[in-house]
């Protein structure tokens, strides 16, 4: 398998600590994310003291983390994508996309449905049975972002444009075959003429 699934309390409590930063943002753009039952508190609390909010964080983390919960979550997700890796790979092989070997796919119950970090990383929320359900369609969008990356810098595509061109991958290529009920998100900019190009243009 070219993605490898990983979790740990350490991972999770640096996904919860990177939200930090953001929380305002999150809050006053109502972006859907999911945060412990604590989290709020100990923010507001702490919003202007992120060595206390730490300390806090880990106290409040260590009471809730089970191990078991995340390896059950990992292994549902693990083996839905092993069924569609292989196919998704090879169908993105037909165009001029550099595929690496090895991704890491970090597994949470935390932040939004899925993020990327180049160059090989997917986060993946898992907290519930739809999160689940979704997870195949999360990380392949994800692991698009990664592999168009470099081209969207390129040509400076903005964050609209960025997530039309992820979307037409799923609608405009043979993914649509996997993944038939792929919605285009109305955030994004459909080009069909600059999405040839992405997908085309010389690596």
């Amino acid at each position: 398998m070219k993605l490898q699934f990983l979790y740990s309390k350490n991972k999770e409590r640096e996904k919860l600590l990177s939200i930090y930063d953001e929380y305002q943002w999150f809050v006053d753009n109502g972006f859907s994310i999911v945060l412990p039952k604590f989290y709020a508190g100990i923010y507001q609390k702490n919003k202007n003291n992120k060595k206390l909010f730490t300390k806090t964080l880990n106290i409040e983390l260590n009471k809730i983390y089970n191990k078991n919960d995340y390896q059950l979550k990992n292994e549902k997700v693990k083996n839905n994508w092993q069924k569609i890796e292989k196919e998704f790979f090879n169908i993105l092989g037909d165009f001029k996309i550099n595929i690496k070997d090895k991704y890491i796919c970090h597994i949470s119950l935390y932040g939004p449905e899925g993020q990327f970090r180049y160059p090989n990383t997917v986060n993946l929320r898992v907290k519930t049975s739809k999160d689940i359900k979704n997870a195949n369609e999360t990380i392949a969008h994800e692991l698009i972002h990664l592999l168009i990356y470099n081209k969207a810098k390129k040509i400076k595509l903005n964050y609209q444009q960025t997530e039309g061109m992820v979307d037409l991958f799923f609608t405009e290529t043979r993914l649509k075959i996997i993944f038939p009920k792929y919605k285009l998100q109305s955030i994004g900019i459909h080009n069909k003429k600059l999405f040839q190009k992405i997908k085309n243009s010389p690596r």
